[in-house]
């Protein structure tokens, strides 16, 4: 493929180079070296371009098979078509008469399962209302016998709730005598620990006194320092 674009740059430069025509724009070129190189050229050229070339020069002959090709397929097309459409009408048809039969049990199923349903719905109905009477008046015996009973256990409550106040009254008078017996006991003992507090308070009064009395004689007894030889201004004299 390569040496097909190299023969035809060769071409083009011999042409180029050709040596011109005075007076005019022809050239004058080696004809028998070009020939070579168009025949090379032609050698080279791929399968596809023959086959094409082939092609192209049978194109007519292949038109009028392709339009004989396509009005057969057309034809057989529309045939089939024709009988595609018969099939569909007649199972179309075939349908419709069927969904007409099976609407037709339908109705006469659904008006059967209606007529039972409603005549069930009658039993139940009566069954519940029965059952309803039955058991409000059940509830209303109930009733009765429970208010019979709760007016009985009235004066039971009422006695109870009454000696409950009672009761109360009389615990919280017994809670207010021991309140007032604790706080006076309370009272007592603070009372002896005050006098207790207060006879060390004096004690320890008239001891302070007695010890200041006696540091103030002893510093009035005491004669003043004297220096001892060799000893230090700031060591103390001996007590």
């Amino acid at each position: 493929m390569y040496r097909i674009y190299d023969t035809l740059d060769e071409i083009v430069t011999t042409i180029e180079q050709a040596r011109g025509v005075p007076m005019s724009t022809s050239a004058m070129v080696p004809r028998d070296h070009l020939l070579d190189l168009l025949d090379e050229l032609r050698d080279r050229l791929p399968e596809e371009v023959t086959q094409a070339k082939a092609v192209l020069d049978q194109r007519g002959e292949l038109l009028d098979a392709a339009q004989v090709e396509s009005d057969r397929i057309a034809l057989r097309a529309g045939q089939e078509a024709e009988a595609t459409r018969a099939r569909s009408q007649a199972e179309a048809d075939h349908m419709q008469a069927l969904a007409q039969r099976a609407r037709g049990e339908l109705l006469a199923a659904g008006e059967l399962e209606h007529e039972r349903l409603v005549s069930e719905g009658a039993r139940i109905r009566a069954e519940l209302i029965a059952q309803a009477q039955s058991e409000h008046d059940e509830l209303l015996a109930r009733g009765r016998s429970e208010r019979e009973r709760m007016i009985s256990e009235s004066d039971v409550y009422r006695s109870a709730v009454t000696r409950s106040d009672e009761l109360g009254a009389a615990t919280a008078a017994d809670v207010e005598a021991m309140r007032r017996e604790v706080d006076g006991y309370v009272d007592a003992k603070l009372a002896e620990f005050e006098a207790t507090l207060t006879h060390l308070l004096r004690s320890v009064e008239h001891g302070r006194a007695n010890v200041g009395s006696r540091a103030s004689q002893r510093s009035d007894r005491r004669p003043d320092p004297v220096q001892r030889p060799g000893a230090s201004r700031d060591e103390p004299w001996p007590g």
